[in-house]
């Protein structure tokens, strides 16, 4: 349980699961002993010892991650992050002293650029018959789910949910009403009529209102989709690893548009079409379930290019 009384989410378990795996594999390989000592007065000697355990413990343990596992800052990072969260927990919540070296264990974050499509092929894939004509029954199912998500906002999690009760008529329109499963904010939004015309093609006695599809699969599919449709062209998708820029990621396989294409794309485009759209950013946030202080919505808004333009135009034609 969190400490104000709401269950842990699923994949915030396994999180941590998979982060006991590393540091099981880690001390078996490296044959470095993994202890939580408990801190008992104030002696300098054992202190001292600690201060070096814990230091060559993340010093080891980050190497072994990058060197061994091919591991890039944003995935190194949120390992250390649950260690440093554990070791709190430890302190705060389990009365066990361990000290405060856990603290030293620093987060290294690269802020990865936010990969969107755009309106124009959005558009594509929604009304480009002979493209559709030309898919295999599972990517067209795919690329359905694909629009949909790009039209609504929703994570593909929540999208995979979504049953014919989450839909409402009011006044002769279609809103779509979800909660959240990562934020558990509620969300109502007016559905276009392309969506309503695909939620008609996956109409079955199922309570869901498309057909499942295990997310490594989708994320495969829509990567062949976007190959299919041409955009293979090169994009600037490079990782940093201890802060630095791994040269060997900007290969030209590594480095295509259509290799970028995942489930999130489907959020980050709607949201971006939404403020290039010219949209206020409350509404916008009401829509995508983002909180009013939110760090990552501002990521989108920076992304949106169109929306600097168009006020440094308005500061521009102060001088004409």
């Amino acid at each position: 349980m969190n400490r104000n009384g709401t269950k842990i989410k699923t994949q915030t378990v396994n999180n941590y699961i998979s982060c006991l795996k590393l540091l099981i594999t880690f001390s078996e390989s490296k044959e470095f002993p993994l202890y939580i000592f408990q801190v008992k007065g104030q002696n300098k000697r054992e202190y001292n010892s600690l201060k070096r355990y814990y230091a060559g413990f993340y010093r080891s343990f980050t190497q072994y991650l990058y060197k061994e596992k091919n591991c890039h800052d944003n995935y190194v990072g949120q390992n250390i992050k649950q260690l440093r969260t554990f070791f709190g927990w430890l302190n705060q919540d389990a009365n066990i002293p361990t000290g405060l070296f856990y603290k030293k264990f620093y987060v290294l974050k690269q802020d990865t650029p936010v990969i969107t499509i755009s309106l124009q092929q959005l558009k594509y894939l929604m009304l480009d018959e002979a493209f559709e004509q030309g898919l295999s029954p599972v990517l067209k199912r795919c690329k359905d789910i694909f629009v949909f998500g790009c039209l609504v906002g929703l994570r593909y999690g929540d999208l995979c949910k979504i049953k014919q009760s989450n839909l409402q008529l009011i006044d002769g329109c279609t809103y779509l009403k979800v909660k959240s499963q990562k934020t558990n904010t509620e969300t109502s939004t007016k559905l276009p009529s392309i969506a309503i015309t695909i939620l008609k093609k996956y109409k079955t006695v199922s309570k869901k209102l498309f057909p499942f599809i295990n997310l490594g699969g989708f994320n495969a599919h829509i990567k062949q989709i976007a190959e299919r449709a041409g955009w293979t062209y090169p994009v600037n998708h490079i990782r940093t690893k201890k802060g630095l820029f791994n040269r060997k990621d900007t290969s030209p396989s590594n480095a295509r548009f259509c290799d970028c294409m995942s489930s999130h794309i489907m959020r980050r485009t709607c949201i971006t079409i939404m403020l290039t759209s010219g949209m206020p950013e409350l509404v916008v946030k009401k829509i995508s379930g983002h909180s009013n202080n939110s760090r990552s919505f501002f990521r989108y808004v920076n992304f949106a290019q169109d929306i600097v333009d168009r006020e440094i135009d308005k500061m521009h034609r102060n001088f004409e």
